[in-house]
């Protein structure tokens, strides 16, 4: 507030000053309009709800790392390639650092995606298809006519002892397949391949050519598979 209400004091004082040149006012004027409505779009992005702090744990419930980090966000349909964030796995929040060091939750509404450690976030919002998942954060992994998104979620537990007791967070992931109108929840090969079945000895062949674990990598696992899928539908 006290840079914008400095900068339009500049403005008035070089509206008298320059008051008889227009061609100088027009410039003063064109760059107070690109100033004010680069402050209106910052405005949108910091104002919400401060986040509220976590109990004691012997681990975080963020996403790979509690520090904020920079990262790709568009907001209310604007981009921002610097944003610092954080998201809160556990309360299922996206998190800003303001300039001023505000920690504030972004409304999900307004999030159109996240580029973050190497993963395309998501705000999703359940529907009435069968099998869809509730609404929150996910990880796009597949966009084509499958789509394919993850869920991590972080549940705090605890551990007692005789003399203590230890809360931590307990991490758990779960996979969605969108096709033909229907969420699948993806599990194992099995579940998957049941999904996919029309192409199963195809896709069974491009797996083990590929060298693919469901168990060491399931996201890749899932995501190949089904770019598979697609292109051997394609070609049909």
């Amino acid at each position: 507030m006290i840079r914008i209400s400095l900068f339009l004091l500049f403005i008035v004082c070089s509206g008298r000053l320059f008051a008889q040149n227009i061609e100088h006012q027009q410039l003063i004027d064109s760059f107070a309009v690109r100033y004010l409505r680069n402050a209106d779009k910052q405005s949108v992005l910091y104002y919400g709800n401060s986040q509220e702090g976590h109990s004691r744990t012997i681990n975080h419930p963020y996403l790979n790392d509690s520090k904020y980090t920079k990262a790709r966000l568009s907001y209310y349909g604007v981009v921002y390639p610097e944003a610092l964030l954080r998201l809160d796995l556990s309360r299922n929040e996206l998190i800003i650092v303001s300039p001023d060091f505000r920690q504030i939750v972004l409304f999900p509404e307004n999030v159109d995606f996240a580029e973050m450690h190497d993963k395309h976030i998501i705000y999703f919002r359940s529907d009435t298809l069968p099998g869809s998942p509730s609404s929150g954060y996910f990880m796009l992994l597949h966009s084509g006519d499958c789509k394919v998104i993850e869920k991590i979620n972080a549940n705090i537990m605890h551990n007692n002892s005789s003399t203590s007791t230890e809360w931590y967070y307990q991490f758990s992931t779960r996979f969605y397949l969108y096709k033909d109108g229907v969420y699948h929840t993806i599990r194992n090969r099995k579940g998957l391949f049941k999904v996919l079945k029309p192409q199963k000895k195809e896709l069974k062949r491009f797996i083990s050519a590929n060298h693919l674990k469901f168990r060491q990598d399931k996201e890749t696992f899932i995501t190949l598979t089904v770019k598979e899928y697609e292109k051997l539908s394609e070609s049909l």
